[in-house]
């Protein structure tokens, strides 16, 4: 019984990782709002940790640019991920503590490890598949925005102006980034640096290939709006593709579930009619 309990954690551990790397396309905000609050309790329980004194080391990487892309920045800092890791730590080794403490033998201590182990990455993996999903979102919407930018310019508005109608124009996070880009460009800030700052910070290639068109234009004279529509139909092309690949790789996997689920199931009756049939006739033959 232990050990089958023991497994059952480490199958949540496991489907928790999984999740963490897996890109979820179906994300919208709500759900990101309602997924949230595992990183929440997570910073709760190691904020009360580092009050009794306790800390665990952070990786040698910078998490800036992870939780900014993440779309987590404004409510999330450096010492709510170094809290989130210390409470992340602390769980998940209680449960590997719990069951070295069930088996008293070298399993149990791999277990314990691999579960402190794994409460130690959970963090980082939790923000870099947020802020994949993010970029994902912003990638499918980029497209549409490049295009208005691109009509807005040939019909003479200045790029300020139509970026500033493409945020109007655009929802969900790409919405508030080029707010956040249309803002600075207001305050006087370099439009250039903007937006390739936009770029590094969405992870949108799209978006990179935007502030690169707009370079190239400023220094060579290359009209924009024809770049920028070139641009917008690679982008479309490319994501169409993706979505093909996708489908290429799902046609197995169906057959997978059809050939060892679905027949089995439907021949199940048949072969449960034809046992009950042969039982009887076995048993007929018997007391004959």
């Amino acid at each position: 019984m232990i050990r089958w309990l023991l497994l059952a954690v480490c199958l949540v551990a496991a489907a928790e990782a999984r999740a963490a790397w897996r890109r979820d396309r179906q994300l919208n905000g709500r759900d990101a709002r309602r997924v949230t609050h595992r990183l929440d309790a997570l910073v709760t329980v190691g904020h009360a940790c580092r009050r009794l004194g306790l800390r665990c080391p952070a990786p040698p990487f910078r998490r800036d640019r992870l939780i900014e892309r993440s779309g987590l920045g404004a409510r999330l800092g450096k010492q709510d991920v170094d809290d989130a890791r210390l409470g992340s730590v602390v769980t998940f080794a209680s449960v590997g503590a719990a069951g070295l403490l069930l088996l008293q033998s070298p399993v149990g201590l791999v277990v314990a490890a691999g579960c402190a182990g794994f409460g130690w990455l959970f963090p980082d993996l939790w923000l870099r598949s947020a802020a994949t999903r993010r970029a994902e979102e912003i990638e499918r919407q980029a497209p549409l925005a490049i295009d208005l930018i691109a009509s807005a310019v040939a019909a003479g508005i200045s790029i300020d102006e139509a970026i500033r109608g493409a945020a109007a124009s655009a929802s969900g996070p790409l919405r508030a980034e080029l707010e956040a880009v249309s803002a600075n460009l207001e305050l006087g800030h370099r439009r250039a640096a903007e937006l390739r700052d936009l770029g590094e910070r969405t992870a949108s290639p799209s978006l990179m290939r935007l502030a690169t068109a707009l370079r190239i234009s400023d220094r060579l004279g290359v009209p924009l709006a024809a770049g920028l529509r070139r641009q917008a139909a690679r982008t479309r092309t490319e994501q169409a593709r993706a979505v093909q690949e996708r489908a290429a790789k799902a046609a197995p996997r169906i057959l997978l579930v059809v050939v060892f689920l679905l027949v089995p199931a439907a021949m199940l009756p048949v072969m449960t009619a034809l046992a009950l049939a042969a039982s009887r006739s076995v048993g007929s033959f018997l007391a004959g």
